[in-house]
C-alpha cells in the first residue's frame, strides 16, 4: 500500500480505499495506525470531495472501530458532496437504523430517480407487500425499461395481476427473454403460443424462446410438434447468424430432462449432437457426451445420445456395451433386455451381449428364457460359421 520515499509515506488513495472496503472488519490494535488511516482518508475527501469511494472508506473506518454515529455523520457529508453517487447513498442507507434508512433512501431516489439499485433497496426496506408494490410502481414510472424492477414487481403479484404486469413489461422491455417466458407461463395455451411467436419476432436470436415453445407443446401432448419446433429453432437461429454451440444446447437438454420435458430433451439431442464434431471424433465425443449427461443425472438425455450414436454406428459393439451398462445401472430390466435384443441383431458375434441378456433373464428367475437366449446365440454362431465356409 505504501513506500517510504525520503522519509515520506507515498499512498495510492484509490487502492487504499479499495483495500479497506474489501477487508473484513477488524479492530486496530495500534492507535498510531488508526490515527494515520483517519488522517489519510480525511485528506482524500478534502482533496477530492467528489470521490465517492473516499467517503465510503472513511465511514467504513469509523464503523469497524465501533464509532457508528461518526460513520453516519461522515457518510451523510459524503451524500452532500457526491449527490449523484449511487454507492454513497447505498452505504448511507446501510449504516442507518431501519427507520432512518427509509428516510435516507427516499432522499436518494429523489436525487437519483434513475437508480435501479436505490429503488430496489427502497422496496426491500418496506415490511408490507402493499408498500413494496407502491415503491416499485413509482420506480417503474421513473425507469420503465428496467428488467430488474419489473421482475421485483412481478414477484409480489398473484398470477392474474402478474400476467397483466408482464404484458406491460414486455412492451417496455421487448428484448428481455425472461419477461416473455414468464408471461407465456402464465397465459393459456393458445395465448402462450401467441406470446412466444411475438417474442421470436422481437428476439430472433435467442434459443430459450424456441425451447419454451417446444416445452409448451410437449406439456399439451403435441409430441409431433416438439421435434419440428427444435429443428426450426436450429435452422432459424443459423439463418440469423447465430452460432450453434452444442455444449450450450446439451446443457439445455440436461435442464429439460431434469424438469420433466423428456421429448424436448430428446429433440435437442438429436438436433445438435452432430454439429461441430469431426467425422473421426464422433464416436468418442458422443460417448463422452453420454457420460457427462449421466454425471448430471440427465438420464433421458444420456439414453437419447446412445440412441443417436447407435443409429450412426449400429455395428459398434463398444457403443452397445456402454449403452447396456447404462441401462443396467440407470434403466430397468425391460429397457436393458430390449436394448440387448437389438444389440445382438446388429452385433451377432459379440458373445458378451448374448451373455448379458441371458444373465439378466437368469437373475430375474427366468431360467428358461436364459436358456433360450444361449440356444439362439449358439444357432446364430453356427450359422455364421457355416456361412463363412460356403463358396
Amino acid at each position: 500500500m505504501s513506500d517510504s520515499v525520503s522519509g515520506q509515506t507515498v499512498v495510492d488513495p484509490k487502492s487504499f480505499c479499495t483495500d479497506l472496503n474489501s477487508t473484513a472488519p477488524q479492530s486496530f490494535t495500534d492507535i498510531g495506525d488508526l490515527k494515520k488511516a483517519r488522517l489519510l482518508l480525511e485528506s482524500i475527501t478534502k482533496t477530492n470531495p467528489k470521490h465517492g469511494p473516499g467517503w465510503i472508506a472513511r465511514a467504513g473506518l469509523e464503523e469497524v472501530t465501533g464509532h457508528i454515529q461518526m460513520a453516519r455523520q461522515i457518510i451523510a457529508k459524503g451524500c452532500e458532496a457526491v449527490p449523484n453517487g449511487e454507492e454513497v447513498w447505498l452505504e448511507a442507507t446501510r449504516l442507518q437504523t431501519p427507520e432512518n434508512a427509509k428516510t435516507v433512501v427516499a432522499r436518494a431516489v429523489r436525487q437519483i430517480p434513475q437508480s435501479v439499485k436505490l429503488w430496489i433497496k427502497a422496496a426491500d426496506l418496506e415490511d408490507e407487500s402493499m408498500y413494496k408494490k407502491r415503491v416499485l410502481r413509482n420506480a417503474l414510472e421513473n425507469v420503465p425499461t428496467s428488467v430488474a424492477l419489473w421482475k421485483e414487481a412481478v414477484k409480489l403479484e398473484e398470477p392474474d395481476d402478474a400476467r397483466i404486469l408482464l404484458s406491460r413489461a414486455v412492451e417496455c422491455c421487448p428484448t428481455s427473454v425472461d419477461l416473455w417466458v414468464a408471461l407465456a407461463k402464465l397465459e393459456t395455451y393458445e395465448n402462450a403460443r401467441k406470446v412466444l411467436n411475438n417474442a421470436r419476432e422481437k428476439i430472433p436470436t435467442d434459443r430459450q424462446i424456441w425451447l419454451t415453445a417446444a416445452k409448451l407443446e410437449e406439456a399439451h401432448e403435441n409430441a409431433d410438434m416438439v421435434k419440428t419446433i427444435v429443428d426450426r429453432a436450429i435452422s432459424s437461429l443459423q439463418s440469423n447468424g447465430v452460432e450453434i454451440h452444442r455444449d450450450q444446447w446439451l446443457k439445455d437438454a440436461h435442464d429439460c430432462d431434469r424438469s420433466g420435458s423428456k421429448l424436448t430433451c430428446q429433440a435437442v439431442v438429436h438436433g445438435v449432437l452432430g454439429i461441430g464434431v469431426e467425422m473421426e471424433s464422433r464416436k468418442s465425443q458422443w460417448l463422452d457426451d453420454a457420460e457427462t449427461a449421466v454425471q448430471a443425472e440427465a438420464f433421458t438425455c444420456a439414453r437419447a445420445i446412445y440412441t443417436y450414436a447407435l443409429s450412426v454406428f449400429p455395428s459398434k459393439k463398444s457403443i452397445w456395451l456402454r449403452a447396456a451398462y447404462f441401462e443396467k445401472e440407470h434403466g430397468t430390466r425391460s429397457s436393458l433386455e430390449r436394448l440387448l435384443q437389438d444389440a445382438v441383431l446388429h452385433c451377432p458375434k459379440a458373445e458378451v451381449l448374448w451373455l448379458m441378456g441371458a444373465k439378466s433373464r437368469w437373475l430375474a428367475g427366468d431360467v428358461p428364457g436364459a436358456r433360450t437366449i444361449l440356444s439362439e446365440s449358439f444357432k446364430v454362431r453356427i450359422f455364421i460359421f457355416l456361412k463363412g465356409l460356403s463358396f
